[in-house]
């Protein structure tokens, strides 16, 4: 992924620099894009890089799951 690519990209590498992040930080940045805003662009994103760059889209996927999750607790 390019680094100097639209809001949206960078966006997307903003999310995914803290998937490995404690929960309070990545809230954190959702509450700042929005939850669903976040959610929608990292699953765009998968589904972009699904043929290209199949690690990457796996890490967006999972990063949204992991928002969801947070988010709407079972």
């Amino acid at each position: 992924m390019d680094r100097t690519g639209t809001g949206t990209e960078r966006c997307v590498i903003e999310l995914l620099a803290l998937k490995d992040a404690p929960d309070d930080a990545l809230l954190d940045q959702v509450e700042l894009i929005g939850e669903r805003a976040a959610r929608h662009m990292l699953l765009d994103e998968a589904a972009r890089l699904q043929h290209g760059d199949l690690p990457m889209a796996k890490d967006c996927a999972a990063l949204a799951d992991r928002i969801d999750a947070l988010i709407r607790p079972a």
